[in-house]
């Protein structure tokens, strides 16, 4: 299987669940400071759990730049200089397999497109506002450096851990949306 059509498929597979994260994080009014902290707020809630249990699954052996692509600390840098002084992390998250890490690191490195996009707005609403989790790292050579690596560790993973990994990712971030 070639790396687009993997690729391919994993996002055929997902895009009604793609399509209803971004359903979920439409509501958020993000030209008003305050529903610009709630969606960062919600994104803690799927961001940190998730990076710290891919983390402890050794995705650093998966996808060898991980250092540089984690994004929670600037997530709660950004909610620091919003005035939310006292966060609450949520729950780590149980490590999974392989395969599944590397499904949910598709989805999370792709909502780092979307981000870059984002920030755009915000900025042009409010631009004092912190973008260092939405323009975090630049994405051209970011994302075509992680589907390089992530098509050769993906191809030697099952399939469904694959899909799991992304499904739940997603369902992780339309589950925090709700809760906000």
């Amino acid at each position: 299987m070639t790396h687009d059509s993997l690729r391919q498929r994993l996002k055929a597979a997902t895009a009604g669940q793609h399509e209803r994260v971004d359903v979920a994080f439409s509501s958020f009014d993000l030209e008003s400071i305050k529903g610009y902290r709630a969606f960062l707020g919600a994104h803690l809630q799927v961001v940190h759990p998730l990076e710290v249990a891919l983390e402890a699954a050794g995705i650093d052996r998966l996808i060898h730049d991980w250092a540089k692509r984690q994004r929670r600390h600037a997530l709660m840098a950004d909610l620091h200089e919003l005035g939310e002084n006292r966060i609450a992390l949520p729950a780590p998250l149980v490590v999974e397999p392989p395969g599944w890490c590397l499904g949910a690191c598709y989805v999370l490195e792709g909502s780092r497109l979307g981000g870059r996009l984002l920030a755009r707005r915000v900025a042009a609403a409010n631009p004092a506002a912190p973008l260092n989790y939405l323009a975090h790292t630049d994405t051209s050579p970011s994302w075509p450096g992680f589907l390089e690596e992530f098509e050769q560790s993906a191809r030697l993973q099952p399939w469904q851990e694959l899909l799991a990994g992304a499904s739940d990712c997603f369902d992780l971030f339309v589950a925090a949306a709700a809760g906000h």
